[in-house]
């Protein structure tokens, strides 16, 4: 059954629920698959403009339009400055939880910051750290906070982080995406399962639990 396969964030949709992130331009529409769109400011996108983008995500929100608000974070990597990052983080992060809506997080060499940033927004537990690819003690630290741990392209890396650490994230915390990657939804939901020792279809039920819990429409 197609909607077996949960996509949680993707520029480039495909089979099975897909949830999108445009902020790369045109959205090729999947022969098959459902698409539902996020918004948010991604930090390497953040110009002059962010005002009239922080307005349209409001109005996006209210009018039911995103069923997530991303993806948002912050960037050591970027050239925005981090104060700059850090102010429209807060007024995204915000945002989602005024409307309840889950948010999509980015998140490069600033863990600590996301965290504090987000402990500061309207009382919700709807964060998604998305692409995670990081140490245990990251790891830990965003479990302890009450983030979802979506997985994604550098599972399929047997020497990567995030594979090595797969079976240590709690099943009611597991998520997983695509990217803008090359790879299939099947191809990592295949890759998820076998490195937990479990059968695919398991694992589309793990996703699908934590999805429902988290996406209401």
């Amino acid at each position: 059954m197609p909607q077996d396969w949960i996509n949680i964030h993707t520029h480039r949709p495909g089979k099975g629920v897909n949830v999108v992130d445009p902020c790369l331009g045109n959205v090729i529409m999947p022969g098959e698959g459902s698409v539902y769109f996020s918004l948010g400011i991604h930090p390497m996108h953040i110009d002059e403009a962010a005002e009239e983008k922080l307005s349209e995500i409001e109005r996006a929100a209210a009018e039911g339009r995103i069923v997530a608000v991303g993806e948002a974070g912050l960037d050591r990597n970027v050239a925005a400055p981090m104060e700059v990052q850090l102010e429209l983080f807060e007024r995204q992060a915000e945002m989602a939880g005024r409307y309840e809506l889950p948010l999509i997080i980015h998140g490069v060499r600033a863990i600590p910051e996301l965290i504090t940033a987000c402990k500061k927004c309207r009382s919700h537990e709807k964060w998604i750290m998305h692409g995670f690819n990081n140490r245990r003690e990251i790891l830990e630290d965003l479990l302890r906070h009450g983030f979802y741990i979506s997985a994604g392209r550098h599972v399929m890396n047997e020497e990567s982080q995030v594979y090595r650490l797969l079976p240590e994230i709690p099943a009611d915390r597991l998520l997983i995406e695509t990217d803008n990657s090359d790879f299939t939804i099947g191809e990592i939901y295949g890759q998820v399962a076998r490195r937990r020792g479990i059968a695919v279809e398991e694992l589309q039920h793990i996703v699908r639990m934590n999805f429902d819990r988290l996406f209401k429409w």
